[in-house]
This record gives C-alpha cells, sequence and structure tokens, in this order.
C-alpha cells in the first residue's frame, strides 16, 4: 500500500515570493531610482530567495516626501476610530497568512520554526489588534485631552525580530496617526515587503482620496 501524506503544517509551498521586489512607496511598488538590487538568502543552505531594491538618496527623499503628503491630507487628520478599523483589518490578515508569514520568516531570518509561529506571529498580530483599540482612545492615555500625531516616523528593524518589530514600531505609530517610512534589515527584508502587500489588501485610503 501506497501512503499519501498531507503537507506538513510547515511546509515551504505555503510561501510564494517574487523574483524581484520594488520599493514600496505611496501605496505601490515601483522600482527604485538607484538602480540598484541586493539579494537575500536563507541562511540554512543559503538559497537565493529574491532580489530586493536597494534605495539611493532620491528614492528616501521621494518615500518622505510620500508619507507626508498622506499624512497631512488622509492618515494624520483621520479619526482615532477609522484608523484603528483599518488597523484591525491589518491584524486580522496578519492571522490569516499567520502560517506562511512564519514560513517565510524562518526561511529568510533561520530561526527555528517553532518561534516564528508559536511567538513572533501571534505576537504581531496582537499587537496590531492592542493599537487598533487603543487608536480611538487617545484622549483618555494621559497624553492631554486633544493629542496630535507628529507627522513621519522614520523606523529601521534589527534582522532578528523582523516582522516583530516591525509591529512594535509601525502599530503604534499608524494608531497615533502618523505615517511611516521604514528601513529593514538588509539580510531579512522579505516579511517587511510582504507586510506592504498586507498594507495593500487591507485597502488602506489613497492619498487622493481626501486631498
Amino acid at each position: 500500500m501506497i501512503f499519501e501524506y498531507a503537507p506538513a503544517p510547515e511546509s515551504r509551498s505555503v510561501v510564494s515570493l517574487r523574483e524581484t521586489y520594488d520599493l514600496f512607496v505611496d501605496g505601490e511598488f515601483t522600482p527604485a531610482q538607484s538602480g540598484e538590487y541586493l539579494t537575500t538568502l536563507n541562511p540554512a543552505d543559503e538559497e537565493e530567495l529574491a532580489r530586493v531594491a536597494v534605495a539611493g538618496e532620491a528614492d528616501v527623499d521621494r518615500a518622505v516626501a510620500a508619507a507626508r503628503r498622506a499624512h497631512d491630507t488622509v492618515w494624520g487628520r483621520m479619526s482615532g476610530a477609522e484608523r484603528g478599523k483599518y488597523l484591525f483589518r491589518i491584524a486580522r490578515i496578519i492571522q490569516e497568512r499567520s502560517r506562511e508569514l512564519a514560513v517565510l520568516e524562518t526561511m529568510d531570518n533561520g530561526k527555528p520554526i517553532k518561534e516564528t509561529r508559536d511567538v513572533d506571529l501571534p505576537l504581531v498580530a496582537a499587537h496590531f489588534f492592542y493599537y487598533a483599540g487603543w487608536a480611538d482612545k487617545l484622549a483618555h492615555a494621559g497624553l492631554g485631552p486633544d493629542p496630535r500625531p507628529l507627522g513621519v516616523a522614520a523606523q529601521v528593524i534589527p534582522w532578528n525580530f523582523p516582522l516583530l518589530m516591525l509591529a512594535w514600531k509601525v502599530a503604534p505609530a499608524l494608531a497615533t496617526g502618523n505615517t511611516v517610512v521604514l528601513k529593514p534589515a538588509e539580510t531579512t527584508p522579505l516579511s517587511a515587503l510582504v507586510f506592504a502587500e498586507i498594507c495593500q489588501e487591507a485597502d488602506l485610503p489613497p492619498v487622493s482620496s481626501t486631498s
């Protein structure tokens, strides 16, 4: 008798990567003006996973300008309750794609799947759920009766907890009405780029909607 086994819960087949990732600016993937790319590797076997665009000075300026425009015309003006809805949507998508994201994080980072599956991803979703709940309660957080966002937050993510540290930084920034320019670690950029896809899936509002 020949037995057919079901795919393992941590099978790499659940991850579908693009061959090349461009920069994510103004809600869209767009080629870097620098024209440079780096290759991110699986540290377990040095398999090439994807080519990732490298931002030059002009690209960074473009990203900051887009983030500032988004803050001034849409996100900073939005009510906390509306921001909370988008953060909740992001959290739900992360939960739905948690198996894929855990495997991706292990492939790009090299940490055990037990850690990414049982620790990192549940905490990532929990952080977005948590700050979704805070978004409409900031007036009661001890920051004064009418707290205002600061603007654009520049955030740098290290290699050891790529997606979890993204959640630590991005979720509170968005909940409080700020926008973000994110620089992931060169060795572990993929979960941040897939998070950009999640933001598209969550249908975040385009700048043109209220400008």
